[in-house]
């Protein structure tokens, strides 16, 4: 903070997720920054993580994991788990064997 709530009072990024949202296309948060969700009403009946203190945002949509996907939507704890964020996302968008081999070429290993 003040990063996520700097996000949150500017209009093209509520422009962004909603246009996301309403195309089924993916909404991704980490850190603080699930709390727009949370404040948007985006994750209502989902499941979703945050950075420990910003839980009551979540609409009660609280996993206690580092990566969380449900539906259309990721949500992250932290820098700690910046990697399998980031690996989550890609997972997503090409498929689980080229997003392990684009971080085995980072010299990740899971």
């Amino acid at each position: 903070m003040p990063g996520s709530q700097n996000l949150y009072d500017n209009s093209k990024v509520h422009e962004a997720i909603e246009f996301a949202h309403d195309n089924n296309r993916l909404v991704c948060a980490i850190c603080a920054a699930p709390f727009i969700l949370g404040r948007k009403g985006l994750l209502t009946g989902k499941e979703a993580t945050c950075f420990p203190g910003f839980e009551n945002e979540l609409s009660g949509a609280i996993k206690n994991e580092g990566v969380v996907k449900s539906e259309n939507i990721i949500t992250a704890q932290g820098a700690g788990v910046a990697w399998e964020f980031g690996e989550r996302i890609a997972r997503e968008l090409v498929g689980c064997e080229i997003s392990q081999k684009i971080l085995l070429g980072l010299q990740w290993k899971k």
